[in-house]
């Protein structure tokens, strides 16, 4: 088999020439940076929260970060509650292949005729 074909099939992901230059999102340091950044941006929002004015709805959300735990909390819910709901609506890998099914394929066979 080629190496060209190898390289297109499912499963394997095409891969970069050698001398071609690592893309600046992929480096480790850059990784690291953004991490940090992003770190350091999410601690001043909360701390800018010590400087608001808090009127309560529901009584909870007068706490200090409110928004923020309550952001990370609802992401982790909603992660999770949708890989509960791709256990329920997950197809195997042929659901989509017709003559697998029984249905015609393009070729006008069923997956009894082959």
């Amino acid at each position: 088999m080629s190496e060209a074909r190898r390289m297109t099939e499912p499963g394997n992901p095409p891969r970069k020439a050698p001398d071609e230059p690592e893309h600046w999102l992929v480096k480790p340091e850059t990784i690291r940076k953004l991490w940090i950044g992003s770190s350091v941006v999410l601690a001043l929002i909360v701390a800018g929260d010590l400087f608001v004015d808090h009127y309560e709805y529901f009584g909870i959300d007068a706490t200090f970060g409110f928004y923020a735990w309550y952001g990370f909390v609802t992401c982790v819910a909603m992660v999770v509650g949708a890989k509960l709901l791709g256990i329920f609506l997950k197809r195997k890998d042929v659901y989509y292949d017709g003559a697998a099914n029984g249905f015609p394929d393009t070729d006008g066979r069923t997956g009894g005729d082959r």
